[in-house]
């Protein structure tokens, strides 16, 4: 082997270490997939996204006006109706809300026509909506209403069923009888009340006493369940500090 020969090959060889070296660099630095199995994901950073390319971009699609899918005309609603849960439940769709009603009268609001209530709604198809008669509570008189769950005390506890947050438990560890759960505000002892149910219809306190007392709780406040993985992270909508 002549000189030049060994001085081509020993360039060959050291050519070949530094991009074994540099590929094995990249394999170290390349991060490892994240892996969402078949949740659903919001896009809303850079989180699960490694790049974007082309015209590809992130967008906040804004919601169209269409026609108004329900009214709050009944009786037991009125004009101060308002934080609705919406969810899928197989086949159905089930509403939530606050029932309400407020007169103005000479710059003055009464808001004592009746008492708050979360009432109940129920589509086939997200868009018609019914109010069925459920015949749990009475109305002047009537039970013939779709009240879910009314203002009533307890003890300390006075549930204010007026800022529901109503969903379906999804946590296969879910005890029948929870299957549907339920945060309302309490202004007796004050703080969030659970609620839970078989149904979605007939409702009962979980405790007796409020599950979260930090807070302002002067909205709707949030609860649901999801699965991250090995873990379950039950995650609770935040108010202000007091």
């Amino acid at each position: 082997m002549n000189g030049r020969t060994w001085f081509v090959m020993m360039a060959i060889v050291l050519c070949a270490c530094c991009l074994s070296s540099a590929c094995l660099g990249a394999a170290a630095e390349r991060p490892t997939p994240i892996d969402i199995g078949s949740r659903l994901e919001l896009f809303i950073d850079d989180y699960l996204i490694d790049r974007l390319e082309g015209k590809a971009e992130l967008r906040l699609h804004h919601p169209e006006p269409r026609e108004i899918a329900i009214v709050h005309d009944a009786p037991w609603e009125g004009t101060g109706s308002g934080y609705h849960s919406v969810f899928q439940d197989g086949k159905l769709y089930r509403m939530y809300y606050k029932a309400w009603h407020l007169d103005v009268s000479k710059g003055k609001v009464n808001t004592s026509s009746h008492p708050l209530y979360c009432c109940y709604a129920e589509s086939d198809d997200g868009i018609h909506w019914r109010k069925p008669e459920l015949g749990l509570h009475e109305f002047r008189g009537s039970k013939a209403n779709n009240i879910a769950i009314t203002t009533y005390k307890e003890g300390e506890m006075k549930v204010d069923p007026g800022h529901p947050a109503v969903f379906k438990d999804d946590n296969p560890n879910c005890p029948a009888d929870a299957r549907y759960k339920a945060i309302v505000r309490s202004s007796g002892a004050r703080g969030l009340l659970a609620f839970k149910s078989p149904d979605g219809l007939h409702w009962s306190p979980i405790e007796t006493k409020p599950v979260i007392t930090e807070g302002a709780f002067d909205s709707q406040n949030l609860a649901f369940w999801i699965r991250c993985g090995p873990s379950i992270a039950p995650t609770g909508g935040s108010s202000r500090p007091a």
